[in-house]
């Protein structure tokens, strides 16, 4: 007589860390932006050397500020507290600047 093997199922959890996931893809998000904003100056290129080693400062700087940023928001609670206050700080930079470039404009 033959018997039959019963298996019982067993549940097995996929952990994973949202966290991590999320960083990588912000992560992979700069990297298409500002990649992007690079391959703008090849298919569209500025007049002057003058131009372009300037508009490529601007994007490594900002890469390296959004980059930085992201990172150290993943720390921990410290790590969030800290990018929330590089975000405030910039913004008001941002809006000083406004501000001072509407009052003090430069003749083209």
């Amino acid at each position: 007589m033959m018997e039959a093997k019963i298996q019982t199922s067993q549940s097995a959890e996929v952990t994973y860390n949202k966290e991590v996931r999320m960083q990588k893809l912000l992560n992979i998000f700069g990297i298409f932006i500002f990649g992007g904003l690079a391959l703008t100056n090849l298919t569209n290129p500025l007049p002057s050397s003058d131009y372009t080693k300037e508009i490529l400062f601007f994007i490594g700087g900002s890469a390296l500020i959004y980059y930085i940023t992201v990172n150290i928001f993943f720390l921990g609670n410290l790590g969030r507290k800290v990018a929330f206050i590089i975000l405030i700080l910039l913004s008001c930079f941002s809006l000083f600047m406004a501000v001072y470039l509407a009052v003090n404009s430069m003749p083209h």
